[in-house]
């Protein structure tokens, strides 16, 4: 070994000049190392989002609005729609439980709710009766919170029950009003609508999940005076985000939005 490394530098030469092909190797690796970093950086967070006014009849910011996503707590929503338009829950017969299940997202509530419902076939019904073209129930029955939903179907269902007759509506938009800031599992659900529009007036339906394949954070309501617009926000992260920097990333996509909203 002392031999080799005292080897005269000249006998090392010829090996030099043709070492120009490993350098070009490294530097195209480097470089695709780069340039897919950037990529998966870029196109970590998929997101679905809606603005429509009401009052224009128009939307005003669309972005992979049929795009399905897990709805998460989401599928709230769908059950509250399904009791009431089944009238198992009326005026004469409020449910303090349902009024519970969406104003602090109570997964305990929907577990109850949603197997006495039918499970997948709330989903199914209210898909029906709603028309939604993107929203599909469970793989899993009993698993409420791997609905798909997209964008758009969620503003069919603010559409729908903004139709409902008054005594109807506040049943399921006063608890939406009423959305309290730490939900039943000691998530702080103001993040998105609440925490981006703090001037404005809100009604909102939030969610979150993670693992089996990521990290989901929804904000999605009503907004202003008159609920003049439904402001849809939908994302799904990668394994490993934060549910903190999900919930953030939505908070910045609403800002983004807010100047549409005047």
């Amino acid at each position: 070994m002392l031999e080799a490394k005292t080897r005269p530098l000249r006998a090392q030469r010829p090996r030099r000049r043709n070492s120009w092909p490993v350098v070009a190797v490294l530097v195209v690796v480097a470089v695709l190392a780069i340039a897919f970093g950037f990529g998966q950086a870029s196109g970590d967070t998929d997101s679905g989002t809606v603005v429509f006014d009401r009052v224009e009849q128009e939307t005003l910011h669309t972005d992979h609005a049929d795009q399905q996503f897990r709805s998460a707590s989401l599928v709230k929503l769908l059950i509250g729609v399904d009791l009431v338009d089944r009238g198992i829950v009326t005026p004469k017969r409020p449910s303090p439980r349902m009024t519970r299940m969406l104003s602090h997202s109570d997964d305990d509530i929907a577990n109850e709710l949603w197997s006495s419902g039918g499970g997948p076939q709330i989903v199914t019904r209210v898909a029906a009766g709603l028309g939604l073209s993107d929203t599909e129930p469970p793989a899993t029955p009993g698993r409420w919170g791997d609905t798909l939903i997209s964008a758009d179907d969620v503003v069919k269902v603010y559409q729908h029950v903004l139709e409902l007759p008054a005594e109807k509506r506040v049943l399921l938009l006063d608890p939406l009003r009423d959305a309290a800031r730490i939900a039943a599992d000691g998530t702080d659900q103001h993040f998105g609508i609440p925490s981006a529009l703090p001037g404005e007036q809100w009604g909102v339906k939030q969610a979150w999940a993670a693992g089996r394949g990521g990290v989901d954070a929804h904000t999605s309501g009503l907004v202003g005076d008159g609920d003049r617009y439904i402001v849809v926000v939908l994302t799904h992260h990668p394994e490993g985000y934060s549910l903190e920097k999900a919930e953030s990333r939505v908070t910045a996509e609403v800002e983004e939005l807010s100047a549409l909203l005047s």
